[in-house]
């Protein structure tokens, strides 16, 4: 499953709002769990939903007890105490929590944007900026990386 498309949501007044259907529909609960988490995004000024299991694997994959170092520490400690597993109600509504929200200056007007495994949250006004600013001169490279993972497909016989 891969998370795709963009849209367009409001943050009410008590900071819900509705994780749109496309990507609720995406989760398989045996596969992906029945919810998400919401985390520091990857970018900056954004957050992120992860469907609830691949953030567990997510856990086990970032192992930074293993790491030395205080960038390991830092990072798990913003990350993991950042990070906030959601309830859905039946219309698909969660509440973003004020910590979470005190990460990040989006405002109101939120883009849900679909990135492979997640999703990320944005000011809508950035996100438009944003994709206006390299539709243009991404363009070329889209078609450099779709072409190159065509090319690292294994071949079918024939």
């Amino acid at each position: 499953m891969a998370f795709t498309d963009a849209f367009e949501r409001t943050l009410d007044s008590k900071n819900r709002t509705q994780i749109p259907a496309d990507f609720r529909n995406a989760l398989d609960p045996a596969i992906h769990g029945e919810t998400f988490y919401l985390c520091p995004g990857e970018r900056p000024n954004t957050l992120s939903l992860l469907p609830e299991k691949y953030f567990e694997e997510l856990s086990e994959y970032l192992r930074t007890d293993l790491l030395d170092g205080e960038d390991a520490e830092d990072y798990e400690t913003i990350f993991y105490s950042m990070s906030k597993r959601l309830e859905m109600d039946k219309q698909g509504r969660v509440v973003f929590p004020d910590r979470q929200l005190g990460m990040v200056d989006i405002g109101m007007e939120i883009t849900f944007a679909g990135v492979n495994k997640r999703i990320d949250i944005w000011s809508t006004e950035e996100y438009n900026a944003y994709i206006e600013a390299r539709k243009k001169d991404e363009w070329r490279r889209l078609g450099k990386y779709a072409r190159t993972a065509r090319s690292k497909r294994p071949k079918e016989d024939g």
